[in-house]
């Protein structure tokens, strides 16, 4: 029997689910943009048509601040995706010509004319009549000449728009059309815009398949005015993420731990944040302006039905860090931040915030396992970090018993969870991945010269060079992808661990895992405590532990010419066991 959360999750089904619901219209468009994004990446965006119709400007502007952005790896700053942008165009063109034209007139006039220049080439007829007739013509005016008989293009007065891409280039005429039937001032403006970053493109680039550098100024001028809009909505740009978390590396630990104010990254973060406007727009996304709002039943079901797909969490999460009561095994940061939400709500939130802030600085400028961090690791590496950085600021816990309640309110009453995470940071990065890699550099070196083959002792000392400048770059993780040459000789175990603890964001090995403070019963995937370092420090000074020994051991027993001890044999006077 298909269970209703099975039903929903399948996109068609859901999206007929949603089309029953009476008052679809004002419960879309009651939904905040990330919740919808969500809702339209479930659905499918060549399959959301019939929702997308239903979203308001301001909704579209936070969708495509989030949709049409794309980052080739954590830590590189976003740029536009125009091959996006045209997929989008065709959705709002299935509810027809006069409302993608409108959408488009109320988005920012920037963010258009990036988004047709990356699809057209706008040249003024009158000036291009002068070129071709002129009496002294080069061959690149013939290849000009060649190039515009054979493309698509469009005239508009005295503009001639042609196609640099042949796919989108019906849905990009359709939505011109239309923009100059019901909003020609505007479709002039943009044309006008456009022909001058397409002479400046022929003027200076020397070809049509070059990148306009007027285009380039313009994506950066349109990705500043996004990060500026996410920024106050508590997203940190991939940039700022990467300055703060070598920020931490590189500041001496006694420096962070002695520092009074946030750090010059996160002090502008927050200022920024804390500018952020409450605009009549946000408010209208709520249903009103004379209307009446949906019935209550009515938005308690579509909220059941986002929470099927698992676009909405369930009803009844727990808060994160206060749920349950606390329990020995909880990291004192986790208990810590519980003591203060119930002694004092307005730290709890600034505390909470401070923690926001360092999950979104994770998921938008560290990788793991060489990929961006999932929302809930994110979440995970930035509390076992705080509480790295929380146990330094309490003096350390070797030999000591858990502090009591009033001391795990006043530790985090006296410092805020950033220092915490810069404290952890730092940590991780000289205890943890700088340790590694000099302990890897050690046993590669003991693998080299146990090595017959001569090529696998070139593989091997090639990697430990390489291993080596990376960590004087303070770049260890750099070199974990190598390690997949060497794992023969490494062995499959010692290279799991090193790939878990040269990480840029790295992870407790497998046997160290084992006693780690657990939440819901799960034991934690990375280091979040002064003895579990100090496990990793024992651990690595043993040379079975690192690979080294029985790859060396093995080698040697290889060797051709080495003797081989014989076991005795059974014989007169001796009994077999």
């Amino acid at each position: 029997m298909t269970t209703p959360l099975a039903r929903s999750t399948r996109p068609r089904h859901l999206v007929a689910r949603l089309l029953e619901q009476p008052g679809l219209v004002h419960l879309v468009q009651g939904l905040e943009a990330p919740v919808l994004t969500r809702l339209i990446r479930h659905i499918g965006l060549e399959d959301a048509g019939e929702i997308v119709a239903l979203a308001t400007t301001e909704q579209l502007k936070g969708i495509f601040d989030e949709d049409l952005w794309r980052s080739e790896r954590p830590g590189k700053d976003e740029t536009f995706d125009a091959d996006r942008f045209a997929l989008w165009l065709e959705v709002m063109l299935e509810a027809g010509e006069a409302f993608a034209a409108q959408k488009l007139a109320e988005l920012d006039e920037d963010l258009v004319t990036l988004a047709l220049c990356k699809h057209v080439l706008v040249i003024d007829v009158d000036e291009l009549a002068v070129q071709m007739s002129s009496a002294e013509r080069s061959d690149d005016d013939d290849l000009v000449d060649k190039a515009l008989e054979s493309c698509l293009y469009q005239e508009f007065e005295g503009f001639r728009v042609i196609a640099t891409n042949h796919r989108s280039w019906d849905a990009i005429l359709q939505v011109l059309v239309e923009l100059d039937r019901q909003h020609h001032a505007l479709l002039r403006a943009l044309l006008e815009r456009c022909c001058a970053i397409s002479s400046e493109h022929i003027e200076e680039s020397g070809g049509l398949y070059d990148v306009l550098t007027s285009e380039e100024m313009l994506e950066s001028d349109v990705a500043a005015e996004r990060e500026d809009r996410r920024e106050r909505e508590g997203f940190v740009a991939p940039s700022a993420a990467v300055s703060f978390l070598n920020l931490a590396r590189i500041t001496p630990l006694e420096e962070i731990l002695k520092a009074s104010t946030y750090d010059a990254v996160t002090r502008a973060h927050f200022r920024a944040a804390a500018v952020k406007p409450r605009s009549a727009a946000a408010a209208g996304r709520r249903p009103g302006d004379g209307e009446s709002a949906a019935p209550a039943e009515d938005v308690r079901r579509f909220l059941e039905v986002l929470r099927e797909a698992e676009i909405l969490p369930p009803a009844a999460e727990p808060p994160l860090l206060t749920a349950g009561p606390s329990r020995g095994g909880d990291l004192l940061f986790t208990a810590a931040v519980r003591e203060v939400m119930a002694r004092d709500p307005d730290l709890y939130a600034k505390r909470l915030l401070e923690l926001s802030y360092l999950v979104n600085v994770l998921l938008s400028g560290c990788s793991h396992d060489g990929r961006a961090l999932r929302p809930f690791e994110a979440v995970e590496a930035a509390l076992c970090t705080c509480n790295l950085g929380f146990e330094r600021l309490a003096g350390g816990r070797a030999g000591r018993k858990r502090p009591g309640p009033d001391e795990l309110a006043a530790t985090m009453t006296e410092h805020d969870a950033v220092k915490m995470f810069m404290a952890g940071w730092h940590l991780l990065h000289h205890e943890v991945s700088l340790v590694a890699g000099g302990a890897l550099r050690r046993t590669l070196a003991s693998l080299a010269k146990a090595q017959v083959d001569a090529r696998a002792a070139r593989e091997i000392e090639r990697m430990a060079r390489g291993l080596e400048a990376d960590c004087d770059a303070g770049k260890p993780w750099r070199s974990r992808g190598g390690l997949a040459r060497i794992e023969l000789e490494l062995g499959a175990e010692a290279t799991s661990m090193f790939r878990a603890l040269l990480d840029e964001c790295p992870a407790l090995p497998h046997g160290l895992r084992e006693g780690a403070p657990t939440r819901e019963g799960q034991a934690l995937r990375f280091f979040s405590t002064a003895a579990q370092i100090r496990a990793l420090h024992a651990s690595l000074e043993r040379p079975e532990a690192s690979g080294a020994k029985g790859p060396a051991r093995a080698a040697r027993a290889d060797a051709p010419g080495r003797p081989r001890r014989k076991r005795p044999q059974p014989g007169p006077g001796r009994r077999s066991r």
